[in-house]
């Protein structure tokens, strides 16, 4: 009897051994699963390096551009601002204008105030007439406004320079576009632009 055990048990050894023999014991060769796994994620990390890279890119060619522009702008004293050929095209006409009771050179959160409305216009037809300048439409409400010449004006534009300071303003008066600026000279513009834009 002890001789069958003992054989039984030689033989579910020799067959345990067999078996664990059978299975691949290298631990560096890796399973498929692990490999493709290990792909997908260098793919991962080598696109958002990638994208990373030009959103940074992108970020520092529009600040150095930022740069310049602002570079550009200080070197120039303001009086210089107005030598731009937009300016002085025809279509300008010079004029005699009246006070307006707005103070020059001010910063724009001044006009933050009850009944105001002051917002940003994003318009190339705006930018490209007025070169260097930052148009804000001011709307006032519930009849605040100003007086121009007999006339109620509620609706305007201010134009602001890269220091954030009013450096002008228009509105339309008599059917004609009023552009009263900081070195105390008017000009008026009949051009189709200002009579269609919404006021």
């Amino acid at each position: 009897m002890k001789r069958k055990i003992t054989l039984l048990l030689l033989v579910l050894v020799m067959a345990v051994s067999a078996t664990a023999s059978a299975k691949p014991n290298n631990p560096r060769q890796p399973d498929r699963h692990r490999v493709e796994r290990n792909e997908k994620n260098h793919r991962n990390d080598r696109y958002e390096r990638n994208e990373r890279h030009h959103r940074n890119d992108r970020y520092e060619r529009n600040e150095r551009q930022r740069r310049h522009n602002e570079r550009v702008e200080r070197k120039a004293p303001p009086a210089r601002r107005w030598e731009h050929p937009a300016y002085r095209s025809n279509h300008w006409r010079q004029t005699r204008h009246h006070a307006v009771p707005f103070t020059w050179h001010q910063h724009r959160d001044r006009f933050y105030r009850p009944g105001h409305v002051i917002e940003r216009i994003y318009d190339y037809g705006w930018t490209s007439r007025f070169p260097g300048l930052y148009p804000y439409r001011w709307h006032a409400r519930n009849g605040a406004g100003f007086w121009y010449q007999g006339r109620h004006i509620t609706d305007a534009v201010m134009f602001y320079d890269n220091s954030d300071q009013l450096v002008s303003i228009g509105f339309m008066h008599n059917g004609t576009f009023l552009f009263i600026r900081d070195d105390d000279h008017g000009f008026e513009n009949r051009d189709s632009f200002f009579l269609a834009w919404r006021w």
